[in-house]
């Protein structure tokens, strides 16, 4: 499960570093204190096992910290990026039903209660989830435009996790890129790839990031790993030796155009997969520069691939 995960480096590398923002940075002993605090205020709000609780934050330490606290409570979370329209983000609290919408502001109260030793407010270790258990709610846009929430387990968090450290080449001197949107299962793709291997992850700044503006904080943050969308990939210019080592696109086709730029002295990897079967369902070999659409691979640990025709 998630908290067993992140869970694994707290006890083996406590004080090397889990998490990067801007001038924020956090060890794996000093992120999971942090988790247990918020765990504590939101177990005193009720929050428990099979719950579900809205995220309503972008890219941050605070988001990092309540997905880590909701998890070890045995409840789901729901992102919700601030940036969506208010019409779609009213869709998803009133389809998934969350008990608790946590925001920004709500983070802040809570530390500020827990600093203060308010009565009732305390550190929690938490549970550990069953693999049947909820995990996350991701809304998709569905075929037919309305978004559709999806529930995804813990099942298949250790097998995606197991299977990016030994394709992507994880370890734990690697640094990881928290890129995507927090409404967008990308991001929980980027979590497994840290904590998967006791990595660094480094959270992005807030907004849509492209170009020169995406290679300054690749280079800036010493990134080896990024999951980067196509699209966004050909915006980016040369790199330093040694940033991006890990290229992995996902989300749409990858030309060949682009493998042909990018793999050449690099490991890059193909990534393909609906939300249902949590993110990923194929990881390819390293690409090679062959002139031909880029495979999407083989299954992840456990998985099962069924090749159909036209006719289903």
């Amino acid at each position: 499960s998630l908290p067993e995960l992140f869970g694994r480096w707290v006890v083996r590398t406590p004080d090397a570093v889990a998490l990067e923002c801007g001038e924020v940075r956090l060890s794996f002993a000093e992120l999971d204190a942090r988790a247990g605090r918020l765990a504590g205020w939101l177990a005193g709000r009720g929050v428990g096992p099979e719950d579900v609780v809205g995220l309503r934050l972008g890219r941050s330490v605070e988001l990092v910290v309540a997905v880590l606290a909701v998890s070890r409570l045995g409840a789901a979370w729901l992102p919700i990026d601030p940036a969506l329209p208010e019409r779609r983000v009213r869709h998803m609290v009133d389809r998934a039903a969350p008990c608790l919408v946590v925001d920004a502001a709500l983070v802040a109260e809570a530390e500020a209660e827990v600093e203060a030793g308010v009565a009732g407010v305390r550190p929690v270790v938490g549970v550990v989830p069953e693999p049947g258990g909820l995990a996350y709610v991701i809304f998709t846009s569905g075929s037919t435009g309305v978004p559709k929430g999806v529930g995804v387990t813990h099942g298949g968090v250790g097998a995606l996790a197991g299977s990016m450290v030994e394709r992507f080449g994880l370890t734990s001197g690697s640094r990881v890129l928290q890129l995507a949107s927090p409404s967008f299962d990308a991001s929980v793709m980027e979590l497994l790839m840290a904590w998967g291997a006791g990595a660094a992850l480094v959270v992005a700044p807030v907004g849509v990031l492209v170009g020169e503006e995406l290679a300054g904080v690749l280079t800036a943050g010493r990134v080896t790993h990024a999951l980067v969308p196509p699209a966004v990939l050909a915006t980016v210019p040369e790199l330093p030796e040694g940033v991006l080592s890990v290229p992995v696109v996902g989300a749409e086709a990858c030309p060949p155009e682009l493998v042909a730029r990018w793999a050449p002295g690099r490991r890059m990897v193909n990534a393909y997969g609906p939300t249902e079967v949590t993110v990923a369902a194929t990881l390819s070999e390293p690409l090679a520069v062959t002139g031909q659409a880029p495979p999407i691979g083989r299954p992840v640990t456990g998985g099962a691939v069924h090749v159909l025709d036209a006719r289903l």
